[in-house]
């Protein structure tokens, strides 16, 4: 033991170096060497010890601890702590943690340990001032605690490694449960996935998990399910519904499908939505004011009757109507019998198309497509 007292503020600013460079902690007996190499070299003048001895450093240490203004914290017997939130050097811990849960939505106390190179007992402390930051959250699964990233550090750092690894794993928009715990890294718990439910990330489908990041590959497949279902309504009501009818169409033919919408209650518009768009691409659906039509079959349909309609105008006059507009007056009667649907609404569609498609085809044909 030196006669001369130990510097405490050279040895206050060398042991805040060190602890700053692990994360704010300081264990006295792993870094024993480097501090007191640290020390010696430092200039501690005549007045005070140029050596240091480990009982001289552990009661240095308790004063500097004890000392109001110090930001060196004792924790447990050896083992210091400065807090680096509140000395405005965090972003070794925050970068950190950004990086961790890039690649892991929930961790475990082992996994903090690890990254951080913290000793187990002190783990809890740790965790303790991450959550009061906001940076972690706990999850608390039967007698385990698990960790997710906080609101805090979520606003700077999206967790889209997740979510990519998530539809990477994912057949149809589904998961499986061992696919799940695969990604996650440990057991797929009910508190872990209410939370990877409340997160928005799974939904949970009794067996399986819709990702709901992969909601556009789910419609995809729900479309090639349906497709001929909605086909064959199209069908019924000669190639048009209306737009507002036509989700339901989509729920009805999802629901006699899929045991997915009464689960994912929060989604489900989103995934009728997706579902109705792939339809409405692969059987080549059109919105024409308040309708959806299939338009090749729908076009083809309407030019059908106005051409059937135009053979019964000129069957039936003694003499043919000698302007494109006495022709169309002779084709009302004939199309305001036509009758597809219903719906009232259907109807006066079909019939003002086939109205139009009668103009054109009398203008081509018996005038040489001339309107008179």
């Amino acid at each position: 033991m030196s006669l001369l007292p130990v510097d405490t503020d050279a040895l206050k600013d060398i042991c805040r170096d060190v602890a700053m460079s692990n994360y704010g902690f300081l264990y006295v007996t792993d870094k024993k060497g480097e501090l007191q190499s640290a020390y010696e070299s430092a200039d501690t003048g005549t007045l005070n010890a140029s050596d240091l001895s480990g009982s001289d450093m552990r009661d240095a240490l308790r004063e500097v601890a004890n000392d109001e203004f110090s930001d060196l914290e004792r924790i447990r017997d050896g083992v210091y702590y400065v807090d680096t939130f509140s000395v405005g050097s965090s972003d070794a811990i925050t970068n950190e943690l950004t990086s961790t849960f890039s690649h892991n939505v929930v961790i475990t106390s082992e996994t903090l340990r690890s990254r951080f190179d913290l000793a187990m007992d002190d783990v809890e402390f740790f965790v303790s001032e991450l959550t009061e930051r906001d940076l972690v959250q706990r999850i608390t699964a039967g007698e385990r605690d698990y960790y997710t990233i906080g609101p805090r550090l979520k606003e700077h750092a999206e967790n889209v490694g997740f979510d990519s690894q998530l539809e990477r794993k994912a057949a149809n928009g589904k998961i499986s449960h061992s696919d799940l715990e695969d990604i996650i890294s440990i057991a797929a718990t009910k508190d872990i996935i209410r939370y990877l439910e409340q997160e928005g990330y799974v939904i949970d489908l009794d067996g399986e998990y819709l990702v709901e990041s992969a909601l556009g590959e789910f419609g995809q497949h729900a479309a090639h399910r349906i497709e001929g279902s909605v086909e064959e309504r199209f069908e019924e009501s000669k190639y048009l519904l209306p737009t507002a009818e036509f989700p339901g169409v989509i729920r009805s033919e999802i629901e006699e499908q899929f045991d997915v919408l009464s689960y994912a209650h929060r989604v489900q518009d989103d995934i009728v939505e997706e579902t109705r768009d792939a339809v409405m691409t692969r059987l080549g659906l059109e919105t024409e004011d308040d309708m959806v039509v299939m338009r090749e079959e729908f076009d083809a349909f309407v030019d059908q009757e106005a051409r059937r309609i135009l053979g019964d105008v000129k069957a039936e006059a003694d003499v043919l109507p000698a302007s494109p507009p006495e022709f169309e007056e002779a084709a009302e009667e004939h199309v305001e019998v036509v009758q597809v649907s219903n719906t009232a609404r259907v109807n006066e569609h079909v019939r003002e198309s086939i109205a139009d498609e009668f103009a054109g085809v009398v203008a081509e044909e018996e005038f040489g497509g001339v309107d008179a």
